[in-house]
Order: structure tokens, then C-alpha cells, then sequence
């Protein structure tokens, strides 16, 4: 059986995304008094938050909880997809525990899968090249390219069995989570060469105690 990412076995199925996932558009950027965020206010999930089919967790944009609660209908629970409408299309993310109550933004999308779709799955069947191509041939606008739930929804969708759909969950998950850890590594350890650079080539510190 051909699809849009290859000869499939018989015995799988393919579908749209509109009939696995619930697909809803982020609320009006007019609406929003973002601010930054703290322990007392409710994050909002923005593009840039979206790395390594992970959200980061130090993003900076929140808002109060009185506005949160006028957009509860747009908070996120995990198992969730956030992917970007407009932009730099194909980033997106799976909430994950401790995310739940979040809210998506407005230049994201959230997709809350049904019950014949792993989104843990589904998140990397999103990540293939031939689907990436795919977001990108049918974007409309040429300055800033931006995907409509409509169009969203007629993607085409491999739905394998359940047990396909756990093997590729576990294992690429396994491969992001490692992806994830070497980026922390990597950026906490760019702050530390930034925090000594000018105090060694100043002298302020001793080279020979600053060295880890």
C-alpha cells in the first residue's frame, strides 16, 4: 500500500490528521498580556519553546491567571501536540508531566489526539522528512508561511498498529530525551565559558582554579 511516506504494509491504515486529532488554532494575539513568567502566573507555549520535539521548561512568556482563566479552553494536558501555524513551520513539542494546564499560543496549534493515534507515536510520524515536505508545499503565504487547521486536517496520516505505534514511541523517545540532555549540557556549559571569558582575560580569576 503506497502513502505519503512510503510502501506500508496491507494490514496498516492511513487516515487524515482531522480524524485522529482534534485540531485547535491558538487564541488571537490582540487578546493576550503576555508577561514574564514566574511561579505565580500560567506559561504560554510560543514557537521558540518548541526544541527537540520537547517544550522548554525555562521559556519566558506567561500571563496572569485571571487571563489564563478566560482562555482555559486553550490550556494543554499531556499527551498533547503544539506544533507552530506560521513561521518556521514543522517545530512542535509533546507535553509532557508538569506541563499540564499550560497554555498554547497564538502562533501554535494544539492537537489532542483520538483514540486510534498515539500522539507519542504521531509526533515522530510528524517529524518525517516526507511529511515536513509536505507542511511545506502546502503553507500558504510566501514572506511568512503559515498552515490553517483546515489544511492541517488533510494531511495524510500512517496509523499503524498499537504495538508499531509503541516500538517507535519508545525508541525515538528514548533518542530525544538523550538529544535533549546533551542540549542543556551544551547550553549550561556556553553560559559557563561565557561567565569566565572576560574575568580570565582580565586576570580577575586565576586560570589555573577556574579550570574544571
Amino acid at each position: 500500500m503506497d502513502s505519503l511516506i512510503g510502501t506500508l504494509p496491507d494490514s496498516w491504515t492511513q487516515a487524515t490528521l482531522g480524524e485522529v486529532c482534534d485540531i485547535l488554532t491558538g487564541p488571537s494575539g490582540a487578546r493576550l498580556q503576555l508577561e514574564a513568567r514566574t511561579s505565580s502566573n500560567v506559561p504560554m507555549i510560543v514557537p521558540k519553546d518548541l526544541q527537540n520535539n520537547r517544550i522548554a521548561v525555562d521559556g519566558s512568556a506567561a500571563v496572569s491567571p485571571e487571563v489564563a482563566e478566560k482562555l482555559r479552553r486553550f490550556t494543554v494536558t499531556v499527551g498533547d501536540i503544539v506544533c507552530t501555524r506560521t513561521g518556521e513551520l514543522g517545530r512542535l513539542a509533546l507535553v509532557c508531566e508538569g506541563q499540564s494546564g499550560w497554555l498554547v499560543g497564538s502562533a501554535c496549534l494544539r492537537l489532542r489526539g483520538r483514540g486510534m493515534i498515539s500522539t507519542a507515536y504521531l509526533i515522530h510520524y510528524l517529524s518525517h522528512p516526507a511529511v515536513r515536505d509536505w507542511i511545506s508545499r502546502n503553507a500558504t503565504g510566501s514572506a511568512i508561511p503559515s498552515l490553517n487547521t483546515k489544511t492541517l486536517g488533510s494531511m495524510p496520516i500512517v496509523v499503524p498498529p498499537a504495538t508499531v505505534q509503541s516500538v517507535v514511541a519508545e525508541v525515538l523517545g528514548a533518542l530525544d530525551e538523550k538529544i535533549a540532555v546533551h542540549d542543556r549540557i551544551s547550553r549550561t556549559t556556553e553560559m559557563l565559558r561565557d561567565s569566565l571569558l572576560p574575568l580570565l582575560l582580565t586576570g580577575s580569576t586565576e586560570t589555573e582554579t577556574a579550570l574544571p
